[in-house]
């Protein structure tokens, strides 16, 4: 196991970089579902403690990361699609209403923010760095949020997208969408800039719709990160 290590530890609480980090690990599948997280193993990469791990895993246990099993061990969660379901759900209808009224009113240095964020998407595409990209599609789609004054909205879509964004994360590294993705994301800002916003409903609820057909895919062919409903 390599852990993908913050540069810059800003955080005030060793605890709340340890969480950081394995959070971080676990969205990008660097720690995969199903995976025994050995306290001993992460403490002497991390060059901590065991407390601040332990903490870590009881953080990342309420955000249903980590399953904890009393003398078993402690266990990356399986992707739950019912959660990738109604993460879809709340991302859709919240998101079709905040680009309804980016069409309405939307600043122009956000429109360039937009596109520049596109522009760097395609050379990750390039690239293949999913990693980033995912990254990029986030920002994206914050900037929007951001634009409309509605950044609080998209902070508590976040908050409940734990497993679809690990579902995302594996569709983007299994190649499924990226120029596709990235063609979406040029639509949406040409309906933005010309104030439709019955195009701009439908190219982001079609956007919104592959987090549903990209999972049921992988869920298919690789059924051993997914839940067993």
């Amino acid at each position: 196991m390599e852990l993908h290590k913050h540069e810059n530890n800003d955080y005030g609480y060793m605890k709340d970089y340890v969480y950081e980090v394995l959070k971080k690990n676990i969205i990008e599948l660097r720690l995969k579902p199903g995976m025994n997280l050995k306290k001993e193993k992460i403490a002497k990469e991390l060059e901590v403690s065991i407390t601040p791990i332990r903490e870590a895993f009881a953080r990342l246990s309420e955000d249903e990361l980590v399953d904890i099993y009393p003398q078993r061990g402690t266990y990356v969660s399986l992707i739950n699609m019912k959660k990738v379901e109604q993460a879809k759900f709340m991302r859709e209808h919240l998101e079709r209403a905040v680009v309804r009224l980016a069409c309405s009113d939307f600043p122009e240095d956000y429109i360039l923010k937009l596109k520049t964020n596109i522009k760097i998407q395609e050379i990750y595409v390039e690239e293949e760095n999913y990693i980033k990209l995912f990254e990029l599609d986030n920002e994206f789609h914050k900037i929007i949020f951001d634009g409309c004054n509605k950044g609080d909205i998209w902070s508590s879509i976040q908050q409940l997208s734990n497993h679809v964004s690990r579902s995302r994360i594996l569709s983007l590294a299994a190649n499924f969408n990226g120029n596709e993705l990235i063609v979406e994301h040029q639509k949406i800002v040409e309906a933005i800039q010309k104030g439709d916003k019955e195009l701009a409903d439908r190219i982001i609820a079609k956007h919104i719709s592959r987090i549903k057909f990209d999972s049921n895919k992988l869920n298919m062919e690789y059924p051993g990160y997914f839940l067993k409903q």
